[in-house]
């Protein structure tokens, strides 16, 4: 199974990471080096720094590390 390298969040993605709401996918944040779930109380990142993966494994593999807050 390859692993999803992530992409840029559409409309929809980002509407959720606005509201905070819970989704499958997860979000890393290329200027931390950290990847979030979808409805994590951190501070909102600005879109062009966002990154949307798949899977938890998915980003590690693209060496961003989880999130302290809402631990993936």
């Amino acid at each position: 199974m390859a692993l999803d390298p992530g992409h840029a969040p559409d409309e929809a993605e980002w509407a959720d990471l606005l509201a905070r709401a819970a989704r499958a996918s997860l979000y890393a944040v290329v200027t931390t080096g950290i990847t979030c779930r979808f409805g994590c109380p951190s501070r909102t990142p600005l879109r062009r720094n966002v990154q949307v993966f798949g899977s938890l494994e998915s980003a590690l593999a693209q060496g961003f590390r989880p999130c302290l807050r809402c631990k993936p």
